[in-house]
């Protein structure tokens, strides 16, 4: 990365980039014609260091290695919902581009599986058990597939079950090894809403 694209990924921090006139972005990072920032930022977008985001341009969150850096916001239960989700950004993990590969990476975070009723669901190969990292892609004005595997909020807790909707109501069901967990009936006065689904675990570390 030369000096003027680290410029303009150090104005994209604060600054709508997207929204400037090249003009004014030329005068602001050195460059002597218009037309150099269009291709810089065209780079910086090739690259995968900046990308778009709800219509801004906005550095990307891998690191200098090519490695994502993913936001972990807290704990999500596999049983009862009982884990505040206030949105908060608790830790970082650091993930090999395969891991995330074929994912919004903007809209990635992950959530600290609590509890082991989801513990015989297969994502990619691997069960989601106690301690592991669930990767979730945010979604906004989502409807599940049927037996999807989201990340729920019920009445402000965060919850990964799987999803069925029924006439009247919605169903998030346990996946365990257990027959002691029961699903949790959603009716459509419930303070409920779909945060995500679940894109990958990680395996907690030994």
């Amino acid at each position: 990365m030369n000096e003027i694209q680290q410029r303009l990924m150090d104005l994209a921090k604060v600054h709508d980039i997207r929204g400037m006139r090249r003009v004014d972005l030329k005068e602001l990072v050195g460059c002597e014609y218009p037309s150099q920032i269009t291709h810089h930022l065209n780079q910086l977008l090739k690259r995968g260091d900046l990308v778009s985001k709800e219509g801004r341009y906005v550095p990307s969150l891998r690191t200098k290695a090519g490695f994502y850096t993913v936001p972990v916001m807290g704990e999500a239960d596999c049983g009862e919902a009982t884990k505040f989700a206030d949105g908060r950004v608790v830790d970082n993990i650091i993930v090999s581009p395969s891991i995330v590969k074929n994912k919004d990476i903007s809209k990635v975070y992950a959530l600290i599986a609590r509890g082991d009723s989801m513990n015989k669901a297969d994502i990619d190969g691997s069960t989601i058990e106690n301690g592991d990292f669930v990767l979730v892609e945010k979604t906004e004005s989502y409807e599940p597939k049927p037996n999807e595997i989201i990340v729920s909020i019920i009445g402000g807790l965060a919850n990964i079950k799987r999803f069925q909707r029924e006439s009247d109501r919605i169903v998030l069901k346990p996946d365990s090894m257990r027959d002691d967990y029961f699903p949790i009936f959603i009716d459509a006065s419930d303070d409920f809403a779909v945060e995500g689904r679940v894109v990958g675990v990680i395996k907690k570390p030994l």
